[in-house]
């Protein structure tokens, strides 16, 4: 394995504590290769306890305020960022490298940005935010432009970022795959579960716009499912704009618990033999799909970014849902039926080429020593 080991730490900034469960398998990733990691985060409501565990690791510093709106309001908020900032300022020489997760405020970081540039390391998880009705989103450009790399979390992500904001980034441009995540921080990984007759189709995961959960309404209404005998259940909270369409498919009969699950309901839920859909209509990758692959579940997933690219890459077109119909999901089900123990074989390599010790195989050629002046 390489180690980094160049004897300056490497901050992982997520101000808004936007990816915990991320920041938290590469901080661990990071420290197993002798690297020191601090990070620069914010108190939060959800995901807490990912950043409660980072406090417990030796070799691992955790720097937080009030940033996230769901423990500030947008004032407090806006000026705890300031103050994390300011902490990152007064610490920067401490470190080769600072690892931006996400922008919170843009007008107020890009003259940061711009002085530590020569170790500003920019993680993009999307090539614009999500519902950005634009090609380009001007601050990402930005950011990626002051950045003296890029890092992207699958292959799919780089080549939609280089197919809107053009080749030129191409030179700092590196993939880091997503690693497994799991429910709580000290979680052993499950092995897969032979799933040859699903006892349900589970959507999970917060219910946003683009996640295209309008396709369980479709299954709901199709004569075909309803001879299947499978129950349809959704599992998250919903986005208020969505609330006409939760109400849709409770009168269609789908179950539908609309709230943020903890950890012992999401424990209980991964258990069960059920085969999970990812249904997105837009992704560059979900943070879902490696949460159910640490727990030994089985997934469908529609053809989109790196969802698509990764069950193509593992040997489960089966399970690719070519378009969001209820015909696909069907098919889907059927290949899981008659091909359950390959199915589940290709899951179980898949878990196996997917530990953060595995997809931080190359974290040298990003996080090395900052370049001389």
């Amino acid at each position: 394995m390489n180690s980094l080991q160049t004897g300056a730490a490497i901050a992982i900034v997520d101000g808004g504590s936007f990816v915990l469960p991320y920041d938290h398998g590469l901080a661990g990733g990071l420290l197993r290769q002798g690297q020191r990691v601090t990070v620069f985060a914010s108190r939060t409501r959800y995901n807490a306890e990912f950043l409660d565990d980072l406090r417990t690791m030796a070799g691992v510093c955790v720097v937080e305020r009030a940033v996230s709106g769901s423990v500030s309001s947008r004032l407090r908020g806006g000026l705890a960022y300031v103050g994390l900032l300011r902490a990152l300022w007064r610490r920067r020489r401490e470190f080769g490298a600072i690892n931006l997760q996400f922008s919170v405020l843009w007008p107020l970081e890009l003259p940061l940005w711009w002085l530590l540039r020569r170790q500003l390391v920019y993680t993009v998880h999307n090539a614009v935010p999500h519902g950005h009705p634009g090609r380009q989103h001007a601050p990402t450009r930005w950011i990626a432009g002051l950045a003296r790399q890029l890092v992207f979390v699958s292959a799919a992500t780089r080549d939609d970022f280089l197919r809107r904001y053009g080749a030129g980034f191409g030179a700092k441009a590196l993939v880091l795959p997503h690693g497994l995540l799991p429910i709580a921080p000290r979680d052993a990984v499950q092995p897969v579960q032979l799933c040859a007759e699903p006892r349900a189709l589970v959507f999970w995961g917060t219910v946003k716009g683009y996640k295209g959960i309008e396709l369980f309404a479709e299954l709901a209404r199709s004569a075909e499912w309803q001879q299947q005998g499978l129950p349809l259940e959704v599992h998250g909270r919903w986005d208020a704009g969505l609330h006409p369409l939760r109400d849709e498919l409770i009168a269609l009969g789908v179950r539908v618990e609309d709230r943020y699950l903890d950890a012992v309901a999401m424990h209980a839920l991964m258990a069960r033999p059920v085969l999970f859909v990812l249904p997105y209509r837009d992704a560059s990758q979900s943070g879902a799909l490696y949460t159910l692959l640490h727990q030994g579940c089985t997934f469908a997933c529609s053809d989109a970014g790196d969802l698509g690219a990764f069950l193509r890459r593992f040997d489960l077109p089966g399970l690719l849902l070519p378009e969001r119909s209820a015909a696909a999901v069907l098919a889907a089900l059927q290949h899981l039926r008659q091909q359950a123990a390959a199915v589940a074989q290709s899951l179980q390599t898949a878990q196996q080429q997917t530990t953060w010790d595995i997809t931080l195989a190359d974290a040298a050629n990003v996080y090395g020593p900052v370049p001389s002046a």
